[in-house]
C-alpha cells in the first residue's frame, strides 16, 4: 500500500510538471529572428531551398505550440516545438550564409555588367548603323543578365555576360571593317574627283588638249606622263582615246612639265623617262 501511494505521488508530480511546463519562447524568438535575418539578405531568392527548409521547420514548431493549447499535458508538444525551433534556427543561419555568398557573387557580375553597359553605350550609334542585328542580340542578353543578377543567379548572369562580351567583339570587328571600307570608297571618290576624263576627237594633239585643260600648252607632258599606258608617242594620239586629266598638280610638277616641253629636243621612244 505504501509503495502504491509513493507511485501515485510520483505520477501526480510528473503530471504536475508536464502540466506546468513552459513554452520555449526564447528559442522561438531566436529562431524567428534568424529566419527574419535570412529573409533580409534575400535568402528567399538567393538561397530558396535553404530558406524554405528553415521556414518549414519554424512553421512546424508553431503548429506544435498551437497544439499544446488543446492539451493539459503540454510538455511533449513543447519538446517537439523546441527541437523544431533549433532546426529552424540552424537552417536559417545556413540560408543566410548561402544567400550572402551568392549575393556577393551576383553583385560582382552586376558591376561587370555596369562596365559593359558603358562599353555598349559607347558604340551604340555605330553598332545600330553597321551591325543592328547583333546589337539587338546584345541588348536582349544584357536585360536577361541584369535580371539574373536581380534574381541572385550569379552563374547564369556570368554566362550571359560572357556571351555579351563575345558579341561586342564581333560588333567592333564589323564596325572596323565597315568603316575601313567606307574610308576606302571615300579615298577612291576623292581621287576620282581629282581626275577628269577627256575623249580625244579628230584634230586633237596633246598641245591643244593641254591648252584647253591647263590654259598652258606647255603643260602637255603632264597628260603624257599620266596616260603612258595609252600614249606610246606624244605626237601620235587617236580619236576615241580617253585620257585622264589630273587636276591636283603641284607647282614643281608644272615647272618640270613646262621645262620638259620647252627643252624636249629630238623625240625618241621612252622620252621623258
Amino acid at each position: 500500500m505504501r509503495y502504491a501511494k509513493l507511485f501515485l505521488l510520483l505520477v501526480l508530480a510528473t503530471a504536475f510538471l508536464f502540466a506546468c511546463a513552459k513554452p520555449p519562447m526564447k528559442k522561438y524568438n531566436d529562431a524567428q529572428k534568424s529566419v527574419n535575418e535570412a529573409w533580409a539578405v534575400d535568402a528567399d531568392k538567393c538561397a530558396p531551398k535553404e530558406y524554405k527548409a528553415a521556414q518549414k521547420a519554424f512553421e512546424e514548431a508553431q503548429k506544435e505550440l498551437e497544439e499544446a493549447k488543446n492539451h493539459t499535458f503540454k510538455g511533449k508538444y513543447y519538446d517537439r516545438a523546441e527541437a523544431k525551433l533549433e532546426e529552424a534556427k540552424a537552417k536559417a543561419e545556413k540560408a543566410k550564409k548561402v544567400a550572402q555568398k551568392r549575393r556577393e557573387a551576383a553583385d560582382k557580375v552586376g558591376k561587370e555588367l555596369d562596365e559593359l553597359r558603358d562599353e555598349i553605350d559607347a558604340i551604340k550609334d555605330d553598332a545600330k548603323k553597321y551591325d543592328p542585328v547583333t546589337f539587338a542580340e546584345v541588348e536582349d542578353l544584357y536585360e536577361k543578365a541584369q535580371k539574373a543578377v536581380d534574381d541572385c543567379e550569379p552563374g547564369k548572369a556570368n554566362m550571359l555576360r560572357a556571351q555579351i562580351e563575345g558579341k561586342l567583339d564581333k560588333i567592333k570587328e564589323n564596325i572596323a571593317i565597315a568603316k575601313a571600307e567606307e574610308m576606302k570608297k571615300a579615298m577612291k571618290q576623292k581621287e576620282m574627283a581629282k581626275i577628269e576624263k577627256y575623249t580625244v576627237v579628230k584634230g586633237d594633239c596633246l598641245w591643244k588638249i593641254s591648252e584647253l585643260k591647263y590654259m598652258n600648252p606647255f603643260m602637255w607632258p603632264l597628260i603624257y606622263w599620266t596616260n603612258k599606258d595609252m600614249i606610246k608617242d606624244p605626237d601620235l594620239i587617236y580619236p576615241g582615246q580617253v585620257f585622264k586629266i589630273r587636276k591636283d598638280i603641284a607647282n614643281n610638277e608644272k615647272d618640270k612639265a613646262i621645262n620638259f616641253a620647252k627643252n624636249r629636243g629630238p623625240w625618241s621612244l621612252f622620252d621623258g623617262k
